[in-house]
Parts: structure tokens; C-alpha cells; sequence
């Protein structure tokens, strides 16, 4: 398959972000919280696939939590870049595409898939990519699925535009679809066995702080974010729940 200007994108940051920390996400804060979600429902014995592992990051931290980690990365330079940098132990790295899978190892006890699909052209893609992974989950296995959906970006627009704030623009390089429709396909195949959204993260870095700096001087991560991180994990009410750019699902296969 021909590579998407997306997966252009990628290829490039692998060699063009100086921080390998922060090649995966610039918002180290918000990874922490989506790891988070991911480490509390591994198990010691879980055989698993990551999806989209860009250079490593999240599977040095998986491999030493479970069995095995099988990780793979559409770009070709992200890949090598996670064997130089992390090497090979109860882990693989190699060449794949969620699209058109290669050299899986399923089926598998997990597979964690944080912020890939939104980097697909459509829903369309989105759905084959999710049958794929479910294909690959043995019977009882757990989907550990985060990503981003237009619902959150409208919500918080709604309230950035009533107290004078310019309006969110989601990244070009990616493809946003509403929370029901993924829902809705993934709800043919899967029970939900936890939940995780980034509405309190989200109200308190697109609201309230460029409310406090200003939106021109708020375009990036920074301190505020990581100082609000224990009130993002631990007052994350239903009420912050609509502004959440991130949604993310623990979903067991029947």
C-alpha cells in the first residue's frame, strides 16, 4: 500500500525530533495518563501486541510488565529506531501495517493500540484496522484501545467560543470520527471491562490554562500539565466526560 502523507509525517519525526521522549506525543502528561489506563490491565503471563509502537517508548514499559511484547510500526525508520534504542529482550520489533498485517504472532492475550487509527484516512479504514486486531485477540482476550474523537473538540470549542477563546483545530495529519460510530462497530465483537476519557486533562489545558496564559502562549505542553496531573487522574467526574479529546476502552472479545 502507498504511504499517506501521514505516515510521511511520521517517517520524517522519526529522525527529526531531537527527544526520543517525546517523538511518539510531545504531551509527555497526557501519556502518562493513558499509560496508566494501558499498565492497570496487563497481566505477568500476557502475550501481547502493540500496535503502532512508533520508536519503543510505551513497549519498554509493557515488556517489563508481561510475558512477551510483539510491537510493530508502519514507518520503517521508527522501527529501527526503537531497536537501537531499546533493543531485544522479551520483546519483538518489527515492520507491519494494521491495514494489511504481516508476520503477527496471534492470536494474543492484549493488544494495545493508543493513538494509531487516527492517524488512518477514514472510518472506513478505522473499522478494518479494529477487525484486524480482533482477528488476532484469542476468545476472552483484551482490546486496550485509546483514541481521539471529534465529539471532545466540539464540546470544548462550545466553551472556549463563550468565554472569548479561539477554537481548537484538530491536526491535519489525522482523521477524527465520533465516539458512536467506532463504539457502535466495536460493540458487534466486544464487552466494555473498563473505561478511561481526558476530560478533566482536557478542560483544565484547553480551557483553563489559556484562559491563565493566554490561548497564543498555550500551544504546546508546559509545566501546568504536569503539575495537574494528580487532579486529572483523581477528579475525572461524568461532568468532565464531554470535553474529552481521548477516549479509551478496556474491551474483552466474546
Amino acid at each position: 500500500m502507498s504511504k499517506s502523507s501521514t505516515d510521511l509525517f511520521w517517517d520524517q519525526r522519526a529522525i527529526q525530533e531531537q527527544n526520543s521522549d517525546a517523538t511518539n506525543i510531545a504531551d509527555v502528561s497526557q501519556r502518562q495518563l493513558e499509560t496508566h489506563f494501558v499498565q492497570k490491565h496487563l497481566k505477568s503471563t500476557d502475550s501481547i501486541l502493540e500496535v503502532g509502537c512508533g520508536n519503543g517508548f510505551l513497549t519498554n514499559i509493557l515488556r517489563q510488565q508481561v510475558k512477551h511484547v510483539d510491537a510493530f510500526d508502519y514507518s520503517e525508520k521508527m522501527v529501527t529506531q526503537a531497536i537501537a534504542k531499546h533493543g531485544e529482550k522479551n520483546n519483538r520489533f518489527f515492520h507491519s501495517n494494521v491495514l494489511k498485517p504481516s508476520d503477527w504472532k496471534g492470536p494474543y492475550d492484549a493488544i494495545i493500540c493508543v493513538r494509531v487509527l487516527i492517524n488512518l484516512r477514514d472510518l472506513a479504514e478505522q473499522k478494518i484496522a479494529a477487525d484486524h486486531m480482533t482477528n488476532a485477540l484469542k476468545t476472552g482476550g483484551r482490546l486496550l484501545l485509546i483514541e481521539g474523537y471529534l465529539d471532545g473538540f466540539g464540546e470544548l470549542n462550545r466553551l472556549r467560543e463563550k468565554i472569548g477563546i479561539e477554537t481548537l483545530k484538530p491536526a491535519t495529519i489525522n482523521y477524527y470520527s465520533f465516539l458512536n460510530d467506532m463504539r457502535a462497530h466495536l460493540d458487534q465483537s466486544y464487552t466494555t471491562d473498563a473505561e478511561f476519557n481526558s476530560g478533566c486533562f482536557d478542560f483544565l489545558t484547553r480551557v483553563v490554562y489559556p484562559t491563565l496564559v493566554g490561548a497564543q502562549n498555550a500551544t504546546s505542553h508546559s509545566d501546568f500539565h504536569s503539575k495537574i496531573l494528580a487532579i486529572a487522574k483523581s477528579v475525572n467526574t461524568d461532568a468532565f466526560k464531554p470535553f474529552a479529546r481521548l477516549h479509551g476502552y478496556s474491551l474483552i472479545k466474546r
